[in-house]
């Protein structure tokens, strides 16, 4: 912030004299140059102050003009004072003035002048958000003129009833500049505008309860665990590299791992091909923030002698957020950090995959395109999709001011020692992290509150691929630094990507930092979350920070981000309290700048990436808004389900919020901490006393810092409740409660007197987005459970939910627009908008989804609103939070057990409702744990009133209270003015505790049916489940069933006289919850906990008559994973107070008295709430048991199955021999049992494997739960009710106007929120270009040749296939990106408009494609069809303890076989009992053994785990199946991590003995055994008898002869003809162009017949018969279109490839049209390595050079399959044929011989501009005859030739130039002709070339000696000759010493 002053000049001075003129401001002083003139004096000079401090509403800025002497004193000529108040409104002010004299009197000299105020980021003066005071920038400055309307005319100004926003803004603004009265008189008032807003909408929303509310698994976080992570970095190719003849290699970085691929020779375009794995045992967030760089170095012989090419850096978490998590082969583009300004320095093709343990893998889209340059590299860049493909370097500023409230750590080791006065042991430094860079501040001294004042500065490219900027508060101790907090600024938060959206930018605000509890470091067990690891759970102090960004556009001029630029830095002693260097630290940037820039230069761009580290202003105190003062108020309601290690011990509570509230008795005296607080104080008074005069005129005095520190003093609080003794629940004491119900205890209450900056418009906003994502969320969870139900209404539901959704988005928009924020910054005013639009395009996602929901569809859907739901959460994270969380410890002694967290937003108050926290002013349910407990863990359960907002709403936190609660205050004295609710200050009475004057018995009856799919505690696999219900402080306990994961209790628990407190509607609408907790039964030692369910009882009045409770099944859970589900009912029921009897149940409840069984001991469900039953006969088709393990280390020989409903068991045969036959005779088997009459309350069904052994003992092979035998019944009985609901289709209009979704939202009037423009476009370019791009494509068809059928085989298809998928893939991104377009010009009054495109393109008939093509599956075939399973199933058989967190993780642990079977269960009559036909075996064939013929057709594997040290593998394939094994072990491929093995296996097999299939991928190794790479397992059985057909794939056309012959044994006809045999009905009808089939007629499509037998008139019985074959394939292929006459009918398999995923896999993928050969690569190898590259061929062209070494002239590369056509004569070939994409192309392997001339090229270097530039001077200097000009022109041929003939600039601004033209000729053959007809090297025999017309003698030595001299040695051999030189002018210089010294000495001696 500050003031800028440019003077202009100044008129009408008398004489003529030196001028000088000082501006003062706040006693600093700036003067002019002095200057000579007469009348007039123009300065035109600017000066600048910095601001910080006080307002400047009372400020002065005083001029003063004087005549300047240089002997004498100045004369003063006049005088200006000028009041700061209008410039800070306005912003500008110009002036122009007569100056007055000493005498106050004006004089005749003008001064003319410019002032401007510059606030901070995000900041406008006191008037910003005022809606009349917003200026556009182009309007004339008279718009701040405020004009009244009724000034002019009384009479005509309106009175409306109800007053506008803008005159309620205006109103509200003139009460706040008027002094006013008592604070009582204007309560009223405060309200007026909320009172007014709460009639924004008259929408009635689904209620959220905060008393009923469950622990959400998402919320249920924990102490972050070590994870196993793998990285995978496919290096494919590189192009366009920059440089001459380099040899290129890609180093790759992961965190602290580093490899490399192999180096490529003399190539810009090398291809590597090669895979690296990482592998990482991490924290989550850890690894996420490493970064993945690659990096190109040019190597040279030596390797330490590198030279960097381009780099290329993305964080592991943007990998991670990709679809799939991973790149698939995309184009990284390389930049050079040390020189930013050169631009790309290459292109390097890479897949990036991220693999998480759990995480399941997925294959990604398989490419058609070759390597090279058949991509379009500008599409397919390695970037998240959406981001600009050219981004360009930015500087993010991340601004460090000053901390508050960090942690002292006096609880340190040298708080113990007395060798010290020191109170705060902290020497605190910040630390940022970004992109892999990192920055640090100076070191504050021995403070809490450090103040910096530093600037760190990263350059990186924008947008950035990192996610997340790390801020970190650490101690620089000697023993080590220690970290005291950290946070993360996540750039998605802070910034929108998308079209019109906003940079990252950030405050300047307060950031709350959270942590460990502990205040020293030793022992701390919590310190990582000190690191960021987790969530933190102590406040440990808040930092201000800002974030700007400048983004450079070009090297001189940059685009400066709105905000912190404002502010110039300074450099120096300036804000800078005791700061000293960091040790070790970076070095700052120490060269000097000017502080005053001019505007219109700009920044350039850095010439490399540095971090810098600089001093800015301070910021000034209270600029962010004056602190107002809060209340936190909260009551205890109930502390129950306490974990029994509390004891008996007291215990308290403790209500925080920041440092507010904080128990300081637990470490320290109260005296000792204000001794230690005084004591900073003074440290920080002399540390300001230090500064140098100038800067100690700016700050504020000491008398100011008193005044602070007196108003700052913390009001007294009452933040911890009394001691009370905990005590066992009733009926079952397993758990710790408080009593607070008896009549001598009331419930405590606490409260905080704090002081925050109101920004609390930041807190609304989430709120209202959190309330929306809550209530989304809870419709989505009530459509879930209404699909476990048969003729459900779950579409009718998803239906208003998504409707709800769309008008809670339509609300928030229109209150946004009515809203004003009160002091926002760049990022509130971003995020209203960002937010407005994210709202707009949710709610057209929503509307579209309501419109396409069918009965069939609704599941779909509801995954799409989980989607929603995602977006709304992440748009509900406020970034900017200034109020800290407030927390909830319990504490026992000097311990805190458990603690809860509490954001700041959820109960904050607002008149709004909907701005109101959900929390707020309402009894909500808390739940603590433990620090570092687990997920699942709960310590505590409570009931908490809290209430949080600003003092003038004080009254509504008594007022909110529930009925009936009576607020007690503390009346210590009789005095009057004690009893005041209303004290000094404003601030109100709190009570202290609460007293219910009303309370009302209940009965609770919790009827408790069955559990389901219950985890498994027991080694058997099995668990004996027991149930605790905690209600209140009450708990009970079912009944143990032992040995059952779905236990019948069927038993009900009797709450009787239940006292709960409050009003019965509060109660009716919001009760409190019931908890049923699942344990195991242990016979020794503690009950094992299996999961926790919520439930909401049903609320029975005495008013209402009695109903019957309906059965619900509620969610088992445990921490985050879902652990089964209950069946149960809940009813409280009021007793009845009539009368003068006890309370009694009311006459309406049936049962009055439950019945009880005595020989059981428990009470029964009673009949009407327990289902009402019917007999059902279940059928078991036994089919076999597979793979079954050894128990008990004996294998299994004779095994059972023995199946077990409702208490009915069922037998198997038992098998005679495992071994030799594993299926079972007698195939099928029933059971008649009573079953609940609605098929969604059937209880489980458990399937049993054992095995009778020797001495009747029995053993448990295995069990597994079928959950739902819903699915197991007929469509008629058990499925969905089907009806004939089709899909709306968006695209006709009529549809809209019949069904409109908002009719009832009409009334909210939402036309005016426009986001861009109302109407979608009609695009009219399409309609221009669309018969434009059809007469292209009709081109490039016509340049394709067709092949030949011979040349085709099996391969095209595949390539085909390839090319048409990722044809398919372009056309979806292509029709989402258009979406995306199209919804950024919707609008919240047009959301339910649907696009309206005109499409160009003709309808037209199919055509016939030239290749047939394969259907290409992402997987493997199972996933796509249901594992084959429609008639068979396969039920794995369990053992072992499934006890855990990671229940999912220990699965297939747990596996010990497999049963094959199936059921059908369906309701009989009871005199049908004795019936034994079985309907489950219509249609199933014999279970008899039989042999069938499998063949293994492998094409190829992709990204193999590197099983050798040299990071390659040398793979092989073993196909197992039984005791049969083939194998590839002689024919393995060496040192291949992408092996194409194109083998053929056939194996005969017999069923049942042999049904699996294993291919696995082995690593040949010469010693030792070969590893396993991988492998896989295919089901055979399934397959072979599946409905699907999954024998044999159908071809897509039928040939007979061919690349495409059909390879089934069976005619289409014949396979048609049998389905319709086995399904019971006539043989199909063949008519012309048409099959009739039952009662449904197929139209035979004309691409199904080859045009051939279409255009015959008379046709052969041949030909007949082929045209019926033709016809059959076409019905085959549309086979399950049957469906709906035949419930049976399934799709057909077509023929396919599937790709099966190996163990330790990721991105599969593999470039096509290689060149493949093999060498050895090294001396050392011992076998050849299969080597893949594209098939390029590079023509190079060399100076060779018998002494010196040979000089490179040019080179061209032609991609064989996809390359310039040549010329024909020398004269035609031109540069333009070098460039990428010139045409006309062709392929070599279509056209299989070519010759002619293509150009050189070479890429122009630094050499050849400083040569041309010589060549221009010299023509200038030298002057030459005419006909020497001729006669070099005539010699000289390329002057004539223009310079763009002569060289060219591609896309990345790299110049070639043409070094000559080559003719070749290019002829393909085959291996055998090559081998018949070989052709000589070189110019050798056979077949020579021409030998070249050269001299044979050449004189050219001779002729010029001093040119040969020069050229072949000078240049080459400059150094030695130098060197040489030197050392014999040194060798003679040395042997004239030694010569001359004897004589010297001889003449010495003899003269002596």
């Amino acid at each position: 912030m500050s003031i800028t002053v440019n003077l202009r000049r100044i008129s009408n001075l008398p004489g003529r004299a030196d001028r000088k003129v000082e501006l003062c401001f706040r006693d600093f002083t700036h003067k002019t140059r002095v200057l000579q003139c007469e009348n007039l004096a123009v300065f035109n000079e600017h000066f600048r102050w910095p601001h910080y401090g006080k307002g400047l509403s009372n400020e002065a800025l005083t001029i003063n003009v004087y005549n300047s002497s240089k002997f004498f004193s100045n004369r003063l000529l006049g005088r200006l004072v000028i009041s700061l108040q209008h410039v800070v409104t306005t912003g500008r002010l110009l002036v122009r003035e007569p100056l007055t004299d000493a005498n106050y009197s004006l004089t005749d000299i003008f001064i003319e002048l410019e002032i401007r105020f510059h606030p901070l980021e995000g900041t406008a003066g006191k008037w910003e958000g005022v809606d009349f005071l917003n200026i556009e920038d182009d309007k004339d400055e008279s718009s701040l003129i405020i004009k009244n309307e009724g000034f002019d005319d009384p009479e005509r100004a309106p009175t409306p009833p109800r007053p506008d926003p803008l005159e309620r803004e205006t109103r509200h603004l003139g009460r706040s500049l008027v002094p006013r009265g008592s604070e009582d008189e204007d309560d009223d008032d405060d309200y007026d505008e909320d009172l007014l807003d709460m009639e924004a909408s008259n929408i009635i929303l689904t209620p959220l309860l905060s008393r009923c509310r469950p622990l959400s698994r998402s919320s249920a976080t924990s102490v972050p665990r070590v994870q196993s992570f793998q990285v995978n970095v496919i290096i494919l190719e590189a192009q366009k590299l920059v440089g001459v003849n380099i040899n290129p290699a890609v180093f790759i970085r992961v965190g602290n791992q580093k490899k490399h691929t192999a180096t490529q020779k003399s190539t810009n375009t090398p291809f590597f091909n090669e895979n690296f794995q990482f592998e990482f045992q991490e924290v989550t967030q850890n690894f996420l923030d490493k970064v993945i760089e690659i990096k190109v170095f040019h190597r040279k012989i030596l390797a330490f002698l590198m030279t960097h090419i381009g780099t290329f850096k993305i964080d592991i978490s943007t990998v991670y957020n990709q679809p799939d998590h991973r790149f698939y082969q995309k184009w990284a583009p390389l930049t050079d950090p040390a020189d930013t300004r050169s631009g790309v320095k290459g292109y390097v093709k890479a897949s990036l995959s991220v693999l998480m343990k759990g995480d399941a893998l997925r294959i990604p889209s398989l490419p058609t395109s070759s390597s090279g340059a058949g991509d379009d590299i500008e599409k397919n860049l390695l970037l998240p999709r959406g981001m600009a493909s050219e981004r360009p370097w930015a500087r993010f500023r991340v601004r460090i001011y000053r901390a508050e409230g960090l942690p002292t750590m006096e609880a340190g080791l040298m708080a113990k020692m007395s060798v010290t006065d020191r109170a705060i042991f902290i020497d605190p430094y910040v630390k940022v992290f970004f992109a892999g860079q990192q920055g640090e501040t100076s070191v504050a001294s021995a403070t809490n509150c450090p103040v910096w004042n530093e600037e760190i500065s990263f350059i990186e490219q924008f947008p950035p691929l990192a996610q997340r900027i790390k801020v970190q508060i650490l101690d620089d101790s000697k023993m080590g630094d220690i970290t005291l907090a950290t946070h993360f600024l996540d750039l998605q938060q802070i910034s929108d990507p998308t079209r019109n959206g906003f940079h990252p930018t950030f405050g300047p605000s307060w950031v709350n930092l959270y942590g460990s509890p502990q205040n020293s470091t030793l022992g701390d067990v919590h310190q990582v979350l000190n690191e960021g690891l987790g969530e933190g759970i102590f406040y440990r102090g808040r930092i201000l920070l800002g974030l700007s960004m400048e983004v450079y556009s070009s090297p001189s001029a940059v685009v400066t981000d709105t905000g912190l630029l404002s502010m110039t830095k300074v450099r120096g002693a300036l804000g800078k309290l005791g700061l000293r260097k960091k040790k070790g630290s970076k070095k700052e940037k120490q060269e000097g700048a000017s502080t005053e820039e001019s505007e219109e230069g700009g920044v350039e761009v850095p010439e490399a990436i540095t971090v810098e580290i600089e001093e800015i202003h301070p910021f000034p105190e209270g600029f962010l808004g004056q602190k107002e003062e809060f209340l936190l108020f909260g009551s205890l309601f109930e502390v129950t389900m306490m974990n029994p290690s509390v004891g008996i011990k007291p215990i308290s509570f403790e209500l925080s919020i920041g440092n507010h509230g904080k128990a300081v008795w637990l470490g320290h005296s109260k005296k000792k901490q204000k001794e230690e607080s005084r004591r900073s104080r003074d440290d920080l008074r002399r540390s300001r006393e230090d500064l140098s005069d100038e800067v100690q005129s700016l700050l504020e005095s000491d008398d100011d810092l008193d005044k602070e520190e007196m108003q700052n003093a913390e009001p007294e609080n009452r933040s911890v409740t009394p001691a009370m003794r905990p005590w066992p629940t009733e009926y079952d004491r397993s758990f710790q409660c408080l009593q607070f119900q008896s009549p001598s205890t009331s419930r405590p209450c606490l409260y905080i007197w704090t002081q925050f900056e109101n920004h609390t418009f930041r807190l609304y906003q989430a709120s209202w987005l959190s309330k929306m994502a809550d209530r989304l969320e809870k419709g989505l969870n009530e459509v879930e459970s209404l699909l476990r139900r048969p003729r459900n209404k779950a579409k009718e539901h998803l239906v208003n939910v998504l409707l709800e959704l769309v008008a809670s988005c339509k609300q928030v928009s229109m209150f946004s627009e009515k809203r004003s924020q009160f002091r926002p910054n760049n990022l509130d005013k971003c995020r209203k908008a960002f937010i407005k639009k994210s709202l707009v395009l949710l709610a057209r996602q929503a509307v579209r989804a309501r419109r396409r929901i069918t009965r069939n569809t609704v599941r779909q859907r509801l995954t799409d609103a989980r989607k929603f739901l995602k977006k709304l959460r992440l748009l509900a994270i406020e970034p900017q939070s200034t109020i800290p969380d407030v927390f909830i410890w319990l504490i026992s002694g000097s311990k805190r057990l458990a603690y809860v967290r509490i954001p700041a937003y959820s109960i904050l108050f607002s008149l709004v409702e909907e701005q109101r926290g959900r929390d707020c002013s309402r009894v909500t349910t808390l739940y603590m744990k433990s620090p570092g407990g687990s997920a699942s863990e709960i310590f505590a359960k409570l009931e908490v009133y809290l209430w949080l907002g600003l003092v003038k709403y004080s009254k509504e936190a008594i007022n909110s209270l529930p009925e009936d609660f009576i607020p007690v205050y503390e009346e210590d004295e009789d005095d009057e003015e004690q009893k005041r609710l209303v004290l000094s200050g404003g601030r109100r009475k709190i009570p202290v505790s609460l007293s219910c004057q009303d309370s009302r018995y209940f009965q609770l009856r919790c009827h408790l049916y069955q559990g389901r799919g219950l985890m498994a505690a027991d080694d058997d696999g099995l668990s004996d489940p027991f149930a605790k219900v905690v209600f209140g402080t009450q708990c009970q306990v079912t009944r143990v069933l032992f040995d059952t994961l779905s236990p019948a209790w069927c038993q009900c628990l009797v709450f009787d006289r239940v006292l709960l407190e409050g009003a019965i509607e509060e109660l009716k609408q919001d009760p409190p919850l019931i908890i049923i907790n699942i344990f195991d039964y242990n016979t020794v030692g503690s009950p094992k906990a299996l999961g926790r369910a919520y439930a909401q009882p049903e609320f029975r009045p005495v008013e209402c008559f009695y109903e019957k409770p309906r059965l619900h099944f509620f969610n088992v859970s445990m921490g985050r994973v879902q652990a089964g589900e209950l069946l149960a009912a809940f009813e409280l029921i009021e007793l009845d107070y009539s009368g003068f009897v006890e309370p009694h149940l009311p006459k309406s409840v049936d049962p009055q008295e439950l019945s009880y069984s005595d020989d059981k001991r428990f009470y029964v469900i009673p009949e009407g709430v327990r289902p009402v039953l019917k007999t059902f006969r279940i059928e078991v088709l036994f089919w076999g048991l597979r793979e079954l393990k050894r128990v008990q280390l004996f294998e299994v020989e004779r095994p059972l199955v023995k199946v077990e409903c409702a208490g009915q068991q069922l037998e198997s045969e038992e098998i005679q021999s495992y071994k030799t036959h594993p299926n079972f005779k007698e195939v099928v088997r029933y059971i008649n049992v009573e079953l609940p009459e609605q098929s969604y309350l059937h209880p489980p069904l458990t399937v049993f494997v054992v095995e009778r052994r020797a001495f009747g003992h029995l053993a448990l092979v295995g069990s597994h739960v079928v959950q739902n035998l819903m699915d197991y019944s007929p469509r008629n009985l058990g499925g969905e009710h089907e009806e004939e609901d089709v899909e709306s289709k968006p695209k006709m209009r009529q549809n809209s106007l019949d069904i409109n979704a908002l009719t009832s939202m009409k009334n909210i009037g939402l036309s005016n929120l426009s986001v861009k423009q109302s109407k979608i476009p009609i695009k009219l370019f399409k309609l221009i270009t669309a018969p434009l791009k059809k007469l292209k494509h009709i081109v490039e068809e016509l340049e394709e040749e067709v092949p030949e059928k011979e040349e085709l085989d099996w391969w095209s298809k595949y390539y085909a296939s390839l090319e048409e998928l990722e044809k398919q893939a372009a056309e979806e991104r292509e029709m989402e990106e258009q979406r995306e377009t199209d919804g950024a010009n919707l609008t919240m009054a047009n959301i339910e408009e649907e696009e309206e495109e005109i499409e160009m393109e003709d309808i037209e008939p199919p055509k016939r494609k030239k290749i047939a093509t394969l259907k290409l599956y992402g997987g493997d075939l199972e996933s796509e069809f249901s594992q084959f399973q429609d008639w068979l199933q396969i039920f794995p058989l369990y053992k072992g303890r499934g006890l855990s967190e990671d229940y999912e993780e220990n699965e297939e642990e747990r596996v010990m076989g497999k049963y094959k079977g199936s059921f059908l269960v369906y309701p009989i009559d009871p005199e049908d009992s004795e019936d034994t036909n079985c309907q489950i075996t219509n249609g199933i064939p014999k279970n008899s053994p039989i042999k069938v013929l499998v063949r293994v057709y492998v094409v190829k594997a992709t990204s193999l785990a590197p099983a050798d040290p040299n990071g390659k593998a040398d793979p092989y394939l073993v196909i197992q199946v039984g005791e049969q094994s083939l194998d590839t072990k002689d024919r393995y491929i060496p040192k291949q991590l992408n092996p194409t093995f194109g083998e053929v296996f056939e194996l005969t097999v017999s069923f049942p003995l042999e049904t699996e299939l294993i291919i696995t991928v082995k690593d040949h190794d010469f010693v030792g055994v070969d590893d396993i790479i991988g492998e896989t397992r295919i089901d055979l059985e399934n397959r072979f008898y599946s409905r699907h057909r999954a024998s044999c794939g159908l071809a897509l056309y039928y040939d007979i002869d061919g690349y495409n012959m059909w390879r089934d044994s069976k005619k289409p006809s014949t396979i048609l003809a049998e389905l319709c045999r086995k399904n019971g009905i006539l043989s199909p009808e063949y008519r012309a162009s048409e099959v009739k089939v039952l009662n449904k007629i197929f139209k035979i499509p004309p691409d199904a017949i080859p045009e051939e037998l279409l255009k015959k008139t008379q046709q052969t019985l041949e030909e007949e018969d082929e045209m019926e074959e033709h016809a059959a394939l076409s019905v085959l292929h549309r086979w399950g279109e049957m469906k709906e006459f035949l419930p049976g009918a399934m799709e057909l398999i077509p023929e396919h490839v599937e790709i099966r995923s190996l163990m330790n896999q990721s991105s599969p993928g593999l470039p096509q049209k290689e060149v493949v050969y093999k060498k050895k690569e090294s001396i050392f190898s011992l076998e050849e390595s299969e080597y893949r590259q594209p098939a390029v061929l590079t023509l190079q062209v060399w100076d060779y050079d018998r002494i010196a070494a040979n000089d490179f002239l040019g080179s061209i590369e032609l991609r064989l399959s996809d390359m310039v056509r040549p010329a024909k004569a020398s004269s035609k070939c031109t540069i333009d044929m070098a460039k990428e994409r010139a045409s006309p192309r062709f392929s070599i392997f279509r056209a299989k011989k070519m010759k002619g001339w293509w150009p050189m090229t070479r890429q122009k270097t630094a050499e050849d501009f400083e040569r041309e530039e010589k060549e221009k001077q010299e023509a200038k200097k030298k002057r030459r005859s005419k006909k020497k000009k001729k006669r070099k022109k005539n010699k000289n041929k390329w002057s004539q030739l223009k310079k763009e003939d002569i060289e060219y600039t591609d896309n990345m601004g790299h110049t070639f130039l043409l070094m000559g033209k080559v003719e070749a000729e290019l002829q393909l053959v085959s291996l055998e002709q090559a081998e018949a007809n070989p052709v000589g090297w070189g110019r050798k025999e056979p077949e020579p070339l021409d030998k070249p017309n050269r001299p044979t003698t050449s004189f050219n030595w001779f002729v010029n000696p001093v040119k040969t001299f020069i050229f072949l040695i000078w240049r080459n051999y400059k150094k030695y000759i130098i060197a040489l030189v030197i050392i014999a002018i040194l060798t003679l210089f040395l042997v004239l010493i030694l010569y001359t010294i004897p004589q010297q000495i001889s003449a010495l001696i003899v003269k002596g």
